[in-house]
Formats: C-alpha cells, sequence, structure tokens
C-alpha cells in the first residue's frame, strides 16, 4: 500500500473503508456512502483476498457503527440545533458528508500523518475543519470553537481501541471537564470481544493490537468523574439499526452471540 506504511494504526483505517465499500455496493439504501468505493480506487487498495471480508458480519459492522454514529449525532442536533460535531479518530470517515451536514461546524481530529490522506480524497464542506493532533495531548481542545450554549457532541469509531484504558480515562475526564453539556458516543467491547478485535486486524493482515476494553461500561465510565453521567449501552448491530437488510446465518449467529456474552455494544456518554 503506497500510502499507508503497514502494520501501523494508521493503516488499520482502511478496514473500514473497504468494509464500507461493500456494504455501499450491496445496501446502497441503508447508509448511501458514496464516497468508500471512490477512495478505495483513488488509494489503490485491494482488499479482496483478505479473510474477513467474505463474510458479511465483518463488512456490514462497518457501515452499521457509521450507521449507529449518525442516529446519536441527529438525536443529540434535534436538542443542540448549533452544535459542533467533533470525530476523534477521524480517519477516512465521510460521516459528515453521508449525512448531507452543511449546517453544523465539524472537525475531523486525526495524526500528522493521516490528516493529509482526508486533504487529499474527502473534500471538505463549508463548516468542516481537519485537525491534525495527538488526542493524549489535550491542546487539541483549543482548536475546538466550544460555546457551551450551542453543545457539542463527539464520536470515536473504533478509535479507542488502540488506547490503553487509562489514557481512555484521562482523555474523558478532561474532555467532560471542558466541554460540559457535550455527549460522545463510541464503540467498545469486554475482554473477550477484545481478543475478537485483535483476531479481525490480524485477518486483515495487520499486526496492530488493541488494548481497550470494558465489563460494565455505566458503572466504570460514570465512576471516573462526576462530570461523566447518563451512560447509555445499546446493542451495537440492532441497538439503532432495526431491519433493512437481510442477515447470513454466519451473521444471525455472530450478532447472538455478542449480545450474549456482551461483547459488543455502543456507548452515549454525556458530560456536565
Amino acid at each position: 500500500m503506497s500510502e499507508l506504511k503497514e502494520n501501523t494504526v494508521q493503516q488499520t483505517l482502511c478496514m473500514p473503508l473497504w468494509g464500507r465499500a461493500i456494504a455501499a455496493e450491496h445496501y446502497p439504501e441503508l447508509f448511501p456512502d458514496y464516497d468508500a468505493g471512490r477512495i478505495v480506487r483513488e488509494m489503490g487498495v485491494d482488499w479482496s483476498d483478505k479473510k474477513m471480508y467474505r463474510l458479511q458480519y465483518m463488512w456490514m459492522n462497518c457501515v452499521i457503527r457509521q450507521y449507529n454514529m449518525a442516529w446519536e449525532i441527529r438525536h443529540y442536533l434535534k436538542k443542540h440545533a448549533h452544535a459542533a460535531v467533533v470525530e476523534l479518530g477521524a480517519g477516512l470517515s465521510c460521516l459528515r458528508r453521508q449525512m448531507k451536514n452543511e449546517t453544523n461546524p465539524w472537525y475531523c481530529l486525526d495524526m500528522e500523518n493521516v490528516i493529509p490522506l482526508r486533504e487529499k480524497h474527502i473534500p471538505l464542506g463549508n463548516l468542516e475543519q481537519n485537525v491534525a493532533c495527538d488526542l493524549n495531548d489535550f491542546s487539541w481542545f483549543d482548536q475546538i470553537d466550544f460555546r457551551r450554549s450551542d453543545g457539542i457532541v463527539f464520536t470515536a469509531g473504533g478509535l479507542f481501541y488502540y488506547f490503553e484504558k487509562e489514557q481512555v480515562r484521562r482523555l474523558l475526564c478532561a474532555m467532560a471537564e471542558r466541554f460540559p453539556g457535550g455527549m460522545i458516543t463510541f464503540d467498545a467491547v469486554n475482554a473477550l470481544g477484545l481478543k475478537g478485535v485483535n483476531a479481525e486486524v490480524k485477518m486483515a493482515g495487520n499486526k496492530t493490537k488493541s488494548f481497550f476494553s470494558l465489563e460494565r461500561p455505566k458503572e466504570e465510565l460514570e465512576g471516573w468523574s462526576e462530570h461523566i453521567v447518563n451512560v447509555v449501552e445499546r446493542d451495537y448491530m440492532e441497538g439503532y439499526l432495526k431491519g433493512g437488510w437481510r442477515k447470513s446465518v454466519i451473521t444471525r449467529i455472530f450478532a447472538r452471540v455478542m449480545r450474549m456474552f456482551h461483547m459488543g455494544f455502543m456507548l452515549h456518554v454525556e458530560f456536565c
């Protein structure tokens, strides 16, 4: 791959991109992603030989996560029409374009070697900014034009897996104090689910390791800070998207096992 180094966290951003491209071909009406296939072609990415993408469950997870985060953003904007939207670890997400949002300030944050890829492949919207930063260096807070009266909503899709739990704790606690009235949505797993995440990355031909997991999300997160409140957990696959696509037998089995053993979920976390 010419634009990304092998076996890096940066390279993993192509995993959801490829999955979204496949999902867009099979279910274009579900959550239209008109960019994923184009970007795949422009980057010369060919992961057709990767075992993980032979399973419907794997590539549908990529578009379902976008759907889930879009639902949370829209729900928040119903009460905070002028809120800023911030994608942490945006990678090559085209969420704003998928949502056709040109009315809210929109920030896409990622590492210095990822932002140039965004600028090359994803046109900026009228109120959109790309911000190159290290999320563990909280100076990026100053680059967000935040007004409590307007509100702010954060997403972190597929991001925190690559952080140690203490890093996530420090980041969320600092965000909760700095951005009161805001909220964040992200996907997470328990310890058993984390083994699955590492297996999926390995199936994609990448040796990057994941670290972050939660066993009791509400109890753990609300215990981190008095400013973290109203933690709500939803099922990853069916917590938001109720239908509109035909599940294969293997997908049904995977989804049932994930739900039964609490292996993967979406979280809604508010700041006060």
